[in-house]
């Protein structure tokens, strides 16, 4: 055994001391330390998960208000639509359409023309040409009665021919009136690129 005198015994010890200190600290105390600051780190990152989850609760209820507006919007233009699904069952539609509002305005259609329809974004214009003979004050009124039915209906085209120049109150109209549905193509086109997207 090594003899220690007296006099090299208390650094000894206090350098003992120190790595044994040392040692502690670093086997025991700084493990738990890091185990606490993790154990924050957690908290704080839930904490923070809890408060994006409340902020979005919190505008569910703006959201879903909105959706309702937008859906109670989107039946209303729906219901300006023609109900066919497609072309030629919307301009059937819009052939009787036209038809109950001539015989509601005694005039008298001679001819009706389907005309090809043309896409107009999300919609599919489906215009049916009409000929009719009348009075100029009973073409205002069906043009009016046209332009002002619940349904979106428009005058695209309006040709007149006078049968007497001096005396212009019988007029034969050629008419073309357009009536819009929703377009299937256009509507699955959207919906290809949201999901590829």
């Amino acid at each position: 055994m090594i003899k220690i005198s007296e006099k090299n015994k208390e650094p000894i010890l206090v350098i003992g001391s120190l790595v044994g200190f040392l040692l502690f600290a670093v086997g025991i105390i700084y493990p738990i330390l890091r185990h606490n600051l993790k154990l924050k780190q957690e908290v704080e990152d839930k904490r923070r998960r809890i408060e994006n989850f409340s902020a979005i609760a919190e505008k569910k209820g703006i959201v879903q208000a909105r959706l309702a507006y937008l859906k109670d919007k989107r039946q209303a233009f729906d219901q300006r639509l023609l109900s066919g699904d497609t072309p030629a069952v919307a301009a059937a539609e819009l052939q009787t359409i036209l038809n109950d509002m001539a015989a509601e305005h005694e005039l008298t259609i001679s001819s009706q023309r389907i005309i090809n329809p043309k896409e107009r974004g999300i919609l599919l214009e489906v215009p049916v040409q009409i000929t009719t003979q009348c009075t100029i004050t009973k073409l205002k009124e069906f043009l009016f009665e046209i332009e002002s039915y619940p349904k979106f209906l428009s005058v695209s085209n309006l040709n007149i021919r006078v049968y007497r120049i001096r005396d212009p109150k019988d007029v034969e109209a050629r008419i073309d009136v357009s009536g819009f549905i929703l377009n299937s193509k256009a509507t699955l086109d959207k919906d290809k690129d949201k999901r590829k997207g």
